[in-house]
Formats: C-alpha cells, structure tokens, sequence
C-alpha cells in the first residue's frame, strides 16, 4: 500500500511539473495527471473498504474517496478527449 502511495505521488508530481513546464508541449500529460490521481484515490478507497470492519466512518471515508476517484476519472476522460480530438 505505501509504495503504491509512493509511486503514484512521484509520478504525478513528476508529469505535474513537467506539464507545467511547458504546457503546450506536454498537452498530454494533464490527462495523464487526472488519470493517476483517480487511480491513487481509488486504491485508497478501496484500502478503507476492505479494512473497515464495523467502522462506518471509515466506510463513508472510502465511499468519499471513491467518489473522488469517478470525478478525478471523468475529468481526465473529458481533458484527454478535448485535447486529444
């Protein structure tokens, strides 16, 4: 779980900066950005799931990160789609 953490957080702060950089090069990292930033809070929410146990604070914790991962999810979709199209 944390080399997870640890490998998606320097991959998205690497494409972050390297996108920020030089923006118009680089159009096709945002997406990717987007991407991975679902793909971490969707891990993370999926962890808080199954290690609930009876906890329902950590359920409604997991059900929000979840929720953040289908809106980090959409927006690279709908980024990826206006820059790629």
């Amino acid at each position: 779980m944390d080399v997870t953490h640890l490998v998606l957080g320097i991959a998205i702060v690497v494409l972050a900066v390297l996108s920020f950089i030089n923006p118009e090069g680089n159009l096709m990292l945002f997406p990717l950005v987007f991407l991975l930033a679902a793909l971490l809070n969707a891990v993370s929410s999926l962890f808080q799931i199954k290690t609930r146990g009876r906890d329902k604070k950590k359920l409604r914790q997991g059900i929000f990160q979840a929720l953040l991962a289908l809106g980090l999810f959409a927006l690279g979709v709908v980024s990826a789609i206006s820059i790629w199209l």
